[in-house]
């Protein structure tokens, strides 16, 4: 009995905050949640433009990934939803076009392009991919256009 005592009062005076841990002010550990948002950047020119992922993370640092030149005029869209995409770029000549779509998975953002015809929606089933993004594991991903 006399063991046990003196071993709940080590555990009991052992009890703290470990080095390096950041804690509130009312003592318990701060959890930061992963955030990651997606936008596009589209820099138009005569007849083609150079279109861009931009990502920012919850402390605000932003990375641009370049995903090519394509031809026409390129706008920010609201994809179908069969493509099941958060957000949407499309670029249209005057009889066809291609749109590029956010895919967002648990711990990516994957890039589609699909082919596009009068400015309607691809072929969910014809889209190729253009590239993939990681994202932390369990952020939430929003869309900021």
């Amino acid at each position: 009995m006399k063991h046990l005592a003196i071993i709940l009062v080590i555990a009991a005076c052992s009890g703290g905050t470990k080095k390096g841990s950041t804690t509130a002010d009312n003592g318990s550990a701060a959890v930061y949640a992963k955030k990651i948002s997606i936008s596009w950047g589209i820099t138009q020119g005569d007849g083609s433009a150079e279109v861009f992922l931009q990502t920012t993370d919850e402390t605000g640092a932003q990375v641009s990934h370049p995903l090519g030149t394509y031809p026409g005029k390129c706008r920010v869209v609201v994809p179908a939803p069969e493509m099941k995409a958060a957000t949407a770029v499309q670029c249209n000549q005057p009889a066809t076009g291609v749109e590029l779509d956010a895919v967002t998975t648990d711990e990516e953002i994957i890039i589609l392009k699909g082919k596009t015809m009068n400015g309607g929606a691809p072929d969910p089933m014809s889209r190729e991919e253009v590239t993939r993004v990681k994202a932390p594991g369990g952020a939430k991903v929003e869309s900021g256009a």
